[in-house]
């Protein structure tokens, strides 16, 4: 059986196959979240009538994914991301527990044999304490975890029309990873330390766009800050107003250092051998890739880092959060039939 589980900043989302032939791929995803209850009897009923499902641990309830939000009203706080600043935590005991709880909820029963699970690692740095953890993780669950970098999975899952060649790029909300890719074979990656979160915040923060607690504490609304940004009628190439134009301003400033990492890649000596002055498509996925005008904007840097002559175009992907768990959904496919051509 082979599965496939990406652990995103704000979204985990698993894929699998069952073993019967031409069977549909089936799909979970769950908000990577969670908020903290004092563990008091009016928590407890409060839970327990509106049918929420919860956690405990130490002297804490624990209320995760898709429910974090059913159940912030309890204490006014906006939930808090099991992966702080984009990285699996190695100091937080309850976002390590409900890792271990939401992993097992997002993978099917293994059976049979050769059961793989392909999964990402989020984090700006490959630190091998983190794919160690969710590789645990996964092996726990009874698959053979294979590690991927979601810009790789992209490219599988996206890069057919141009024979798996040219640029990957996925923008999550903590991290935006980049790879150049020559028929499925990767000649060149980076990851950025910078993703959709950074403008959210830097906006939510310029225009106050708050919310409070029961004392009075005030909190970024990170996600009035995206709905808002993600409106139809917001085009970051075409603002009518202040708040517009700081979107424009900022997501400027992030793809300037996605074009920037670009044109190193591409003028790397892997890149310069094998790809010569071939024009490249981009594929463009994640939740940061979303805000219309993404394309117009990107290929404006591109222009400004003369780089655009070696570009042939710029696209989103129809579906942009499912992209990368499609990927590794196709690269643990790969390496069961033919585990030699995975490895490379």
């Amino acid at each position: 059986m082979i599965t496939a589980i990406d652990f995103g900043c704000y979204t985990i989302r698993s894929a699998w196959r069952d073993a019967f032939p031409d069977a549909p791929v089936r799909m979970r995803s769950a908000q990577s979240e969670y908020v903290i209850l004092p563990d008091i009897n009016r928590s407890r009923q409060l839970l327990n009538a509106h049918g929420i499902p919860r956690a405990e641990c130490d002297d804490s309830i624990v209320v995760y994914g898709d429910h974090a939000e059913r159940a912030r009203w309890l204490s006014r706080i906006p939930p808090a991301s099991l992966f702080n600043g984009g990285m699996v935590p190695a100091d937080d005991p309850p976002a390590r527990q409900i890792l271990d709880l939401m992993t097992a909820a997002m993978l099917p029963e293994p059976h049979g044999a050769d059961n793989l699970c392909a999964f990402t690692v989020p984090g700006s740095e490959r630190r091998p304490e983190s794919q160690e953890f969710l590789a645990r993780l996964i092996h726990m669950r009874g698959f053979e975890p294979l590690p991927m970098a979601a810009s790789d999975a992209a490219m599988l899952a996206e890069g057919r029309e141009s024979m798996f060649t040219g640029i990957a790029l996925v923008m999550g909300s903590e991290t935006t990873e980049i790879s150049l890719c020559r028929l499925g074979i990767t000649l060149s990656s980076t990851r950025l330390p910078v993703g959709a979160d950074w403008v959210d915040i830097e906006l939510a923060r310029r225009f106050k766009v708050q919310t409070w607690d029961k004392a009075g504490e005030a909190w970024l609304d990170l996600d009035a800050v995206r709905e808002w940004k993600h409106d139809t009628d917001r085009h970051i190439c075409n603002p009518v107003n202040e708040k517009e134009r700081a979107l424009a301003q900022l997501t400027s400033a992030v793809l300037d250092r996605v074009a920037q990492s670009v044109r190193k890649i591409i003028s790397s000596s892997a890149a310069v051998q094998l790809l010569s002055d071939e024009r490249l498509n981009v594929v463009c996925c994640g939740g940061g890739t979303q805000s219309a005008g993404f394309t117009s904007a990107l290929t404006e840097r591109f222009v400004d880092h003369d780089i655009a002559g070696r570009i042939q175009s710029v696209r989103t992907v129809d579906n942009p959060s499912h992209a990368v768990v499609r990927g590794l959904l196709i690269a643990a496919e790969l390496k069961r039939v033919c585990p030699a051509a995975a490895a490379a």
